[in-house]
C-alpha cells in the first residue's frame, strides 16, 4: 500500500464498495462476510459512512443501503468531468453515424464495468449489456480492449485464472486470447463476434485521457445479421476516427 494512504479511509471505502456490490439493503454480518473485517471495525466504518451521507440505515429493519444523497454528490461531481464529457461526445457521434447502441466501459479489477449507454436508432435493439453490469475481460468488444491495454503482469494474472465460457464462441485458451490481444493492439480496435452474448457483435476501441492513460473503452454493436465482417471493419474505422476527433 502507498505510504500516503489512510488505512482507516481505505477500510471505510472497502466497506462501502461491499455494500454497493451487494446491491440491496444489508446487515453488518453480511458486510463482514464479504470484507473479512472484525464486526467492531465494520461497525465503526459503517457509522462513519452514515455520518457523511454515503449510506443510510433503515430504522425498522436495521439494514444499510447506499444513500440517495450520494447520487446527488456524484452527479454534481461528474458534470464537468473531462473524460466523461468527451466520452459523451464520442458515443453520441458514433450512434448518429452507425445507428447502433454505444457503450462505455471501464476496468474494475478483473471485470469490465458498463458505465454508460446511448441507444441507437436501428430497428433492432439489443438488451445484452446494461449500465452497472460486470462482464469478463476476455471476450466482447470493449472488454477485450481493456484487457489488451492492461499491464503485462495483470494480463498474465487474469489469464492464469478461470476463464468463463460465455457462449460457444468464447475463446478460453490463454495463448489464443493473447493472439487476439496482439490483434487488438495492432488494429486499434477489437471485434467480439457472439463470444460475449449469443448472436451479438460488439466492436470496441480504447479511450485515453490527456496523459495517455487508458480511461476506458467505447463499443458499438448489434445482432450478427447486421454486422458482417465488412461492416465490423467499417465500424472499427468509424470508432477510431470518431475517438480521434475528440
Amino acid at each position: 500500500m502507498a505510504p500516503d494512504i489512510s488505512l482507516s479511509a481505505a477500510k471505510a471505502f472497502t466497506v462501502f464498495k461491499a455494500i454497493c456490490r451487494l446491491g440491496e439493503p444489508c446487515s453488518i454480518a453480511q458486510i463482514a462476510e464479504i470484507v473479512g473485517y472484525p464486526r467492531t471495525v465494520i461497525t465503526r466504518m459503517v457509522a462513519t459512512l452514515e455520518h457523511h451521507d454515503f449510506i443510510t440505515r433503515n430504522p425498522q429493519s436495521g439494514l444499510y443501503a447506499v444513500s440517495p444523497m450520494l447520487l446527488h454528490f456524484v452527479q454534481r461531481g461528474l458534470i464537468r468531468n473531462p473524460v466523461l464529457s468527451r466520452v459523451d461526445l464520442i458515443m453520441n457521434d458514433i450512434v448518429r453515424v452507425t445507428g447502433d447502441t454505444a457503450l462505455y466501459m471501464i476496468r474494475s479489477d478483473e471485470t469490465a464495468l458498463v458505465i454508460s449507454r446511448v441507444e441507437g436508432s436501428a430497428p433492432v435493439r439489443v438488451l445484452a449489456s446494461e449500465v452497472g453490469m460486470e462482464l469478463p475481460l476476455h471476450c466482447g468488444g470493449a472488454p477485450l480492449v481493456l484487457l489488451a491495454h492492461a499491464p503485462e503482469e495483470e494480463i498474465a494474472r487474469y489469464l492464469s485464472g478461470t476463464l468463463v465460457r460465455r457462449t460457444a464462441a468464447t475463446v478460453t485458451d490463454p495463448q489464443a486470447i493473447r493472439a487476439r490481444l496482439e490483434e487488438v493492439r495492432r488494429d486499434g480496435y477489437s471485434v467480439g463476434n457472439g463470444d460475449l452474448f449469443d448472436f451479438v457483435v460488439g466492436v470496441g476501441a480504447p479511450v485515453f485521457d490527456a496523459g495517455g492513460k487508458l480511461a476506458g473503452a467505447v463499443s458499438v454493436g448489434n445482432i450478427t445479421q447486421r454486422y458482417t465482417p465488412e461492416r465490423a471493419r467499417e465500424v472499427g474505422r468509424i470508432l477510431l476516427e470518431t475517438i480521434a476527433k475528440y
